[in-house]
């Protein structure tokens, strides 16, 4: 019996995709490179998932694991052609709520699991995707969000994960004393196994909340303002900067919310019990720093507008690469005064919204798809980031992931003893390389031009 026959048999016709629908699920949020899988499998259940992986272990076929295809590094792109796509978006369910714990399958979407805990708790992960993002890939990426500063991401929020190895068993790893080895897939990018199950931790939900607006004719005011904030020893809920670029963004598109024309708008979001004086703390560092508080009955448009800047970019260009390295809050101000230079420098149009509590820079590079020089300076924009970042003590990636983008930055940022640590680790749970090959390390034919500039240094 044929293969294709076979995955018919367990999943059914109709989830079994081998028509030209397949190059949908070519591509993700890192929409400049596009492949085409030898076929899309949509399981319904768990039971399912372990059936289809374990016959396509047996065939030697390669395995590719997609949530919601919102990776913004590549990590699902098909680069060889033979690779089969797993989709997990059907294994939605939540299979239990426990105290401060809740049980649910990896298709589920990120907001849904707030939605679904007790109305006192919430799931505190929040990356910008979060409406469509499933739990499977934000524990793959270690996702972050606004909320990260206070409460860690994706990898503080999961207390054990249920996966199926490159072999075919299934474990479930949980934590204890000396060891918690579901670290070990907390941003992998599915190259170790598949995410069956994953329980998370809920928080208790803040008594009160409190937001801070603030505008600043000056990119270093505020970001000094970042820094006094936490020395004066308030640890925001969150804290997200948007420059003047991606305010130009949000004000020609649908999130306009009448902002301010500044060169930054600091959002400081604050919660628990002693909201007031850390008000009272943040408003004085504000005002020492040249920002003006901006008064508000409705903070809501605000934070909408910031939610809304990446799809507001779509304003400025058809395309953009959006790199999310991580920058000590002490080199904030000079990095972005850099970044502003290698903007002009690649005459390519760069608008900066972020986590400026943790230092997750998000430069928005925008390009024109159908101009390949276009993409061709945005790269290499974005490659002076990625250095410069790295070479100031920062880290290649916040919480998007490595994927296809980033893997040369691996090379930069790590020895040959890292690197190979990580390969060994690759190598001995999955030593026919067959889940998700290509990412992270690469190792794979060149078969684009955009591929090409990715991986290759100019």
């Amino acid at each position: 019996m044929q293969l294709i026959d076979e995955l018919k048999q367990i999943v059914g016709e109709e989830w079994v995709i081998s028509s030209d629908e397949k190059r949908l699920y070519g591509f993700d949020g890192l929409s400049a490179v596009k492949g085409e899988p030898e076929l899309v499998i949509l399981p319904g259940s768990e039971e399912e998932v372990v059936k289809v992986i374990r016959l396509l272990i047996s065939r030697r076929k390669k395995v590719i694991v997609r949530g919601s295809g919102t990776s913004l590094s590549g990590a699902t792109v098909p680069l060889n052609g033979d690779e089969v796509v797993v989709g997990l978006s059907r294994i939605n369910k939540v299979y239990s709520i426990q105290g401060l714990e809740i049980e649910v399958g990896p298709g589920i979407v990120n907001a849904i699991v707030t939605k679904n805990a007790p109305s006192h708790l919430f799931y505190a992960p929040d990356p910008a995707s979060y409406q469509v993002s499933s739990i499977g890939g934000n524990i793959s990426h270690d996702s972050g969000g606004i909320h990260v500063v206070k409460y860690g991401p994706t990898y503080n929020s999961v207390i054990r994960l249920k996966v199926i190895l490159p072999n075919g068993e299934i474990e479930e790893f949980k934590p204890s004393p000396f060891l918690n080895p579901s670290s070990i897939f907390i941003g992998a990018e599915g190259t170790l196994g598949a995410i069956l199950r994953a329980r998370l931790r809920l928080f208790v939900r803040p008594k009160e909340k409190k937001s801070v607006i603030a505008s600043f004719n000056s990119l270093r005011d505020a970001a000094n303002t970042i820094v006094e904030i936490f020395r004066s020893g308030v640890i925001p809920s969150a804290l997200e900067m948007m420059d003047r670029y991606s305010i130009i963004a949000i004000e020609k598109s649908r999130y306009k919310a009448g902002l301010p024309e500044s060169e930054a708008l600091l959002l400081i979001e604050l919660d628990g019990s002693q909201v007031s004086e850390e008000e009272s703390r943040v408003k004085y560092v504000i005002n020492n720093n040249g920002g003006e508080i901006i008064s508000t009955k409705d903070d809501s448009k605000y934070w909408n507008a910031r939610k809304g800047a990446f799809p507001a970019m779509g304003t400025i260009s058809p395309a953009y690469i959006t790199l999310d390295c991580n920058v000590l809050r002490s080199n904030l101000a000079e990095t972005l005064e850099k970044i502003r230079e290698i903007s002009r420098k690649y005459n390519v149009y760069i608008a900066n919204v972020f986590h400026a509590g943790d230092g997750n820079l998000h430069p928005l590079i925008s390009y024109n798809p159908e101009d390949f020089d276009s993409f061709y300076r945005a790269v290499r924009a974005s490659d002076e980031i990625e250095k410069l970042v790295i070479n100031n003590g920062g880290v290649p990636s916040g919480e998007h992931g490595i994927g296809i983008e980033k893997v040369k930055y691996l090379g930069v940022y790590y020895d040959e003893i890292s690197l190979g640590v990580m390969k060994r680790l690759k190598i001995t749970f999955d030593p026919e390389g067959l889940f998700n090959p290509c990412k992270m390390f690469g190792n794979c034919k060149v078969n684009s031009r955009e591929l090409k500039v990715l991986w290759e240094w100019d």
